[in-house]
């Protein structure tokens, strides 16, 4: 249920939602509790009944929250890039860096695909923010100039090398990302047929006999 606040209850309830984010970074998503959060915003404990209808409820919408300021900042970011039009490449560097998300919001995210995937009840949510993601990765796609690629692998290897970046840093390059995303959608590319821009993306001569 949506509630309708001044700027006092509001204030108080982004904080029970910043407070959650950083409750199942560090505990995961069993650790999101009342008293825990409460506690972390330094807020009352009756707070999140006041804003929510359960704790459930509350880690459903920081989940929406955090994907939602990212959303809306990649969007801003491909509105930009389609304007100034750089390369190709540049293009794709550019929206790489702008994955890179704090470490606590990153782990706050993988926590909540993991509860997903024991609470069939949380996975609802999750499938809305995969959505989200999934129109962000077309539209990033079609900047860059290729319109057929899988969104959902692209989504997928960007979540898998978020995780292996904060499981294992020291065995993760910094530029895997970009390399793999490249490969995925110069692939891509080469199975639907567009060949001459597989090419460009692979840096190579577009101009080859056909």
């Amino acid at each position: 249920m949506k509630r309708r606040h001044g700027d006092s209850a509001r204030q108080r309830r982004d904080a029970l939602v910043r407070a959650t984010i950083e409750v199942a970074a560090e505990k995961g998503m069993a650790g999101v509790t009342h008293r825990a959060v409460t506690e972390r915003a330094a807020l009352p404990l009756a707070t999140v009944g006041y804003f929510f209808d359960s704790i459930t409820d509350l880690a459903a919408e920081a989940l929406r929250t955090g994907v939602a300021d990212d959303v809306a900042r990649l969007r801003t970011l491909a509105d930009e890039l389609a304007v100034a039009s750089p390369s190709a490449d540049a293009r794709a560097e550019a929206f790489v860096a702008a994955l890179a998300s704090p470490p606590t919001d990153s782990l706050a995210f993988l926590e909540a695909l993991l509860h997903a995937a024991r609470d069939p009840q949380f996975r609802p949510v999750v499938a809305e923010v995969l959505t989200a993601g999934r129109t962000v990765a077309d539209r990033a796609a079609s900047v860059v100039g290729a319109t057929r690629t899988d969104s959902g692998a692209v989504l997928a290897l960007v979540h898998g090398y978020l995780l292996h970046a904060l499981a294992a840093p020291d065995l993760v390059d910094p530029d895997a990302l970009l390399r793999g995303l490249r490969a995925l959608v110069i692939g891509t590319l080469v199975e639907n047929g567009d060949i001459p821009l597989a090419l460009l993306l692979a840096g190579r001569d577009a101009d080859i006999p056909r």
